[in-house]
């Protein structure tokens, strides 16, 4: 134990310099580059997605951003649900099988 008392000694020191040095550090992400929060899609907005995602599962790029006009969300927002409602309804196909 007392052997390594000066490795552990110079360990502590060098991490706790290290700490130091990366909290003087100005922050490389300022506020606006941070994660963004969770949209959450109202009920009538989503029975619209629905509805569109009965008719045409695969729109293209020029559909999602009329849909994401229209219903006034991100056109970026349309896209990950059409692709997560794609996802989900192919889980639901393998689950019904296996």
């Amino acid at each position: 134990m007392i052997a390594l008392k000066p490795v552990l000694q110079a360990w502590l020191e060098e991490a706790e310099a290290a700490y130091r040095e990366k909290n003087s550090k100005p922050e490389l992400f300022n506020g606006s580059e941070r994660k963004r929060k969770r949209t959450s899609i109202a009920a009538p907005e989503k029975r619209s997605l629905e509805a569109y995602f009965s008719i045409q599962p695969r729109p293209s790029s020029e559909k999602i951003a009329a849909i994401a006009e229209k219903l006034d969300l991100k056109k970026n927002v349309v896209r990950v649900w059409f692709c997560n409602q794609r996802q989900k309804q192919k889980r639901m196909k393998y689950s019904a099988v296996h």
